[in-house]
């Protein structure tokens, strides 16, 4: 993904799993996530996160 393409609040995987966009920097094509596991914030580079569409606020399952 790309930085303009994240907000947050977005709920997007990576290889910790499902997490929550906490803030981006589009400058940098960074984002720092939240893991929706052990609520641990990390800052990575928004090419390393995965958009899914099935995931929804409040919910870290698949329809």
């Amino acid at each position: 993904m790309q930085a303009k393409d994240l907000k947050p609040g977005m709920r997007v995987e990576c290889q910790q799993g499902v997490a929550e966009v906490i803030d981006v920097d589009q400058e940098h094509n960074t984002a720092i996530i939240e893991n929706m596991s052990d609520h641990r914030r990390v800052n990575i580079n928004c090419d390393d996160l995965i958009d899914q569409p099935q995931l929804h606020t409040g919910c870290d399952s698949y329809y």
